[in-house]
């Protein structure tokens, strides 16, 4: 069985025009969200075996929150550029490199590969991941390279708003 988290990245601060994309950082509700989804996740599931994040810095930033909440060590958190911006296409390729040791990985990213992503692979439909969404996605195989072979199970699906 492999499983599949992906995890949008928490709500980032626009108050600077002048920060590129790339490094806006996340504003305070972003750590507020951050913070409690991820203790809700811990409770949830243990620790994914492998961790992907996008570079930039929201990102990045919520996956070290949700490394604090998991006791995970952040310098095992793999930073992937591919992952910025990245299309369907690009996760599929990066799902489907994941090395088969792993049973359970986490990837830290963005909209709007995300939610196309989860709509065309899951036996469920997302109009939106919202930032900080974490959906879990399974499917029955030894090799993540048969893992999008088929429907995927949608484990579950947490977002910020239940918590608040």
């Amino acid at each position: 069985m492999k499983t599949l988290t992906l995890i949008r990245h928490a709500k980032s601060d626009w108050g600077n025009e002048t920060v590129s994309d790339l490094y806006r950082p996340l504003n305070s509700r972003g750590y507020a969200d951050a913070s409690v989804l991820s203790k809700q996740l811990a409770q949830k599931i243990p620790p994914a075996q492998f961790w992907f994040s996008s570079p930039a810095i929201r990102a990045y930033s919520t996956a070290l929150l949700f490394a604090n909440a998991f006791q995970f060590n952040e310098e095992k958190i793999f930073l992937n550029k591919r992952i910025y911006e990245a299309s369907v296409k690009t996760l599929e390729t990066l799902v489907t490199s994941i090395p088969d040791e792993n049973e359970t990985v986490f990837i830290f990213g963005h909209n709007p590969g995300f939610t196309k992503f989860f709509n065309q692979y899951s036996d469920s439909f997302a109009d939106n991941i919202p930032t900080c969404g974490v959906i879990s996605l399974s499917n029955d195989v030894l090799s993540w390279g048969d893992f999008l072979g088929s429907k995927l199970k949608n484990d579950f699906y947490l977002y910020p708003k239940e918590f608040r």
